[in-house]
């Protein structure tokens, strides 16, 4: 079975070239692990494309356990030691809104379907998404308004969020390009308004958590995303804020 060392005394099985046949999976699994035992080897990885989602059970029963889960895949690990480390899996889903003032006392705003309350138009960030990019993403899917980011204001985080993951949300001030509301996602956003900022504020149908982000953060400046010289090779950072 194809294979590779990684950095860390591990093995990391070729999600590419498993074998076809399920008896034959599990002869060169098994295989490999008795080799991977006697090398002194700490921990193996084994990936499994959906088309291969049948061999799960072959692996669970020579001791390997679920790592993490995307939609086309499942990566499992096995421990060759009781005290062998193997990287956390991913502990946060990561959300943004945007706090677009229009300069003369409003912010905008969104109201979902089936709710009363208003909110910061904003949403989760995707995977290989920048903050940046989300934000302006999601504003204009919920409002039609064109922005430019300016900074972070703020964040929270909650635990437990949603499959026992932790979240992290990233409140951006955004400054508008354009002021004609036109919703795009139309399904999930019944309503987007320009929003007095301090009746809002004042306003205690609205959510108590809502009214205070807006109370506490409008008109402030908050941390820039700054292009730091020499950012780029393999530890190259998306995106960096700091204050100013």
């Amino acid at each position: 079975m194809q294979h590779q060392a990684d950095a860390f005394n591990g093995v990391i099985i070729s999600a590419q070239n498993l074998p076809e046949d399920v008896a034959v999976f599990a002869e060169k699994l098994a295989a490999l692990l008795a080799q991977s035992e006697r090398d002194g080897k700490q921990l193996i990885w084994l990936t499994l494309p959906l088309n291969r989602a049948h061999f799960t059970g072959i692996a669970t029963e020579l001791g390997f356990v679920f790592h993490n889960c995307l939609e086309a895949e499942l990566t499992l690990i096995k421990r060759l030691r009781d005290d062998a480390f193997a990287p956390f899996v991913p502990s946060h889903t990561l959300g943004a809104g945007g706090l677009v003032e229009d300069g003369e006392g409003r912010f905008l705003a969104i109201r979902e379907q089936g709710m009363t309350g208003f909110k910061l138009p904003g949403g989760h960030v995707e995977v290989g998404e920048t903050l940046e990019a989300a934000v302006q993403r999601e504003v204009w899917e919920e409002t039609g308004i064109e922005t430019r980011f300016e900074s972070v204001l703020g964040f929270a985080t909650k635990h437990p969020y949603r499959f026992g993951k932790s979240n992290a949300y990233f409140v951006c001030k955004l400054t508008p390009l354009s002021s004609q509301l036109a919703i795009q996602d139309t399904d999930e956003i019944a309503e987007a308004r320009w929003l007095s900022i301090d009746a809002f504020v004042a306003d205690e149908q609205q959510s108590l958590f809502n009214r205070q982000l807006v109370g506490a953060l409008a008109g402030k400046s908050g941390l820039a995303k700054i292009d730091l010289d020499g950012n780029d090779g393999p530890h190259q950072k998306a995106e960096v804020f700091f204050a100013f």
